[in-house]
């Protein structure tokens, strides 16, 4: 028999840690081959979890050859050599410290953990999941079932469902301002997806990307073999003489509300890089509407596809944000001549997006659910802003705080405490912040006294007491 402490980090199922535990114990040699492993009925009742868990370890054990499993004896362990490896600071700083004692026949390990989760997670990472209209959600999928259950089983239009690109085109037309038709929509699984297809539509493009910016799209550019350079940015955004020197030939933007500065582009830097785009031909602007649906004190900004007169921008949004991203739903709304492109080079692609997901989104938004549930989103996440920015005020005019109007994080710059004090003084009170520094293309040569915190994981109260561990944090 032997025991764990299971840990409470969200997203990581019992029976997940169970199979990780006996598995990492098989490879390191602490369980032999042949030895044998509790009933699971009997390590259920141990570990005080269900016996329906421990049959889940076991199978996927089981499945992966590091357990046999023999009739009305047991589970037993299988022959595999122990693997000596170096185990990344990760692995070792989520994987638990045992102590082994044998008293009276009952090897019984201690755990302890290595290093402290952080109790209150500011990173950007997350969203408020437990507002997600479950109940709704699961009524339209089970209705869709009941009137379209052999075309919900059937082929999906590699561009989408029809239904929902509709959806989409008529959204987009009433809250962003865009004369989209639904047949220029494609929607794919995530904006990195739909970023992969843009490098083969547009074959031999040389791209250029915000610095800093989301840390993921120069190497999904540079996994696809395309040349990519970066390009610095000012109040603005980034700016159109900067790109012109880079050589580009298309370029990935967050007009609406740049990652991770929080920057909303003006009009003018906006029509100045549509003039880069329409100076040469073969040029394109990429145009990420990142959070442009969480906006605060303003109303939203007019797209860059709204004001294109000349088909120069590929469109990019996601539902990851304001919905689930476990959903996996984004689209890209393509220039007729590049949508010509595609369908003749990538129309074989099969749509990667589940047809019951899709079908249910489509409802979801033609019921006006969505657009409720994003109002309703829009006041959670401004509360919880406010929450934090009031627990905060303690540090009084030490603290400046960028990103207010839009999104769902802010910039917190202390000048007389360097980046790395910051990040390391919060993780000692237990609080999760993101350096600046590592949203950098090009490594900053100076030290930018700043974080980065995301507030729309957590609840108001926890906001308010990751601002007071962040005061006691970072108070002289």
């Amino acid at each position: 028999m032997f025991t764990l402490v299971f840990s409470d980090r969200k997203g990581r199922p019992l029976y997940e840690q169970l199979y990780a535990f006996i598995r990492n114990s098989i490879e390191n040699g602490e369980m032999k081959k042949n030895e044998k492993l509790p009933s699971a009925r009997k390590l259920a009742a141990h570990l005080n979890i269900s016996r329906f868990t421990v049959e889940n370890a076991y199978t996927q054990l089981i499945a992966e050859g590091y357990v046999s499993s023999v009739e009305k004896k047991g589970y037993y362990v299988s022959a595999v050599e122990p693997i000596e490896r170096a185990e990344s600071a990760t692995r070792q700083r989520d994987r638990p410290s045992v102590l082994q004692s044998k008293t009276e026949g009952l090897s019984l390990c201690l755990v302890s953990p290595c290093s402290v989760q952080p109790a209150f997670d500011l990173r950007t990472n997350t969203i408020g999941t437990e507002h997600f209209p479950y109940s709704v959600w699961n009524r339209l999928m089970r209705a869709g079932m009941r009137t379209d259950a052999a075309g919900l089983l059937g082929t999906v239009h590699p561009q989408g469902n029809e239904g929902l690109r509709a959806e989409i085109a008529s959204y987009l037309h009433k809250f962003r301002g865009m004369n989209v038709e639904p047949d220029q929509i494609v929607v794919g699984a995530g904006t990195e997806y739909l970023i992969g297809l843009i490098t083969e539509i547009l074959q031999g493009a040389s791209f250029a990307v915000e610095d800093p910016g989301y840390p993921k799209i120069p190497r999904i550019l540079k996994s696809r073999h395309a040349n990519v350079s970066p390009a610095p940015l000012d109040r603005e955004g980034m700016r159109a003489d900067a790109l012109e020197k880079t050589g580009a030939t298309a370029a990935i933007i967050t007009p609406s509300h740049q990652f991770p500065l929080g920057i909303i582009m003006s009009i003018g830097r906006r029509q100045a890089l549509l003039k880069w785009a329409h100076g040469k031909s073969g040029r394109y602007l990429i145009e990420d509407d990142y959070n442009s649906e969480f906006h605060f004190a303003l109303k939203p900004i007019p797209t860059l596809y709204s004001l294109d007169q000349d088909c120069k921008v590929i469109y990019l949004n996601s539902f990851a944000n304001t919905l689930a991203p476990s959903l996996r739903i984004a689209y890209m709304v393509l220039p007729n001549v590049l949508l010509d492109r595609y369908r003749r080079t990538l129309s074989f692609y099969s749509c990667t997006v589940s047809s019951f997901e899709q079908h249910t989104l489509r409802l979801f938004m033609n019921e006006g659910y969505y657009e409720r549930h994003l109002n309703r989103m829009r006041k959670i996440y401004r509360n919880r802003q406010a929450a934090l920015i009031e627990g905060l005020s303690p540090l009084g005019k030490r603290l400046h705080i960028d990103g207010r109007n839009a999104g769902l994080h802010l910039l917190l710059r202390i000048t007389d405490m360097p980046e790395t004090f910051l990040v390391d003084a919060a993780a000692q009170h237990g609080v999760s912040v993101t350096p600046i520094s590592g949203f950098f293309v090009v490594p900053e040569k100076r030290d930018t006294h700043t974080v980065v915190a995301g507030f729309s994981g957590c609840r108001r109260d926890s906001l308010r007491q990751a601002a007071e561990a962040l005061v006691k944090a970072w108070k002289k």
